[in-house]
């Protein structure tokens, strides 16, 4: 019967790991800025998705609509004068 416990045990720590990884993709379809950033669909698709089949849509989502790492809004590259600010004048110099 000790086998029956652990049954129980295991199933739990995949239920409490699937409800997460639900919770973690729905936050991270709100976190998104903008509709464009998506690869695929939009925010409210998403969450939809996610909603109504669960693990199985936040799966779908992580591998088919989630954003790049680093994408910007529209697919635009970053603008030219995206790099670091120059260094402030020395103090006493009029600019």
């Amino acid at each position: 019967m000790a086998s029956d416990g652990l049954a129980v045990a295991i199933i739990l720590i995949i239920g409490i790991a699937a409800f997460a990884f639900w919770v973690w993709a729905l936050v991270d379809v709100v976190k998104v800025a903008d509709d464009s950033m998506y690869r695929a669909g939009n925010k409210l698709v998403w969450v939809l998705v996610i909603v109504i089949t669960g693990v199985i849509g936040a799966l779908i989502y992580f591998v088919v609509g989630r954003p790049a790492p680093g994408s910007r809004p529209g697919g635009m590259p970053p603008p030219a004068w995206a790099g670091p600010l120059p260094p402030p004048p020395p103090p006493g110099t009029v600019g």
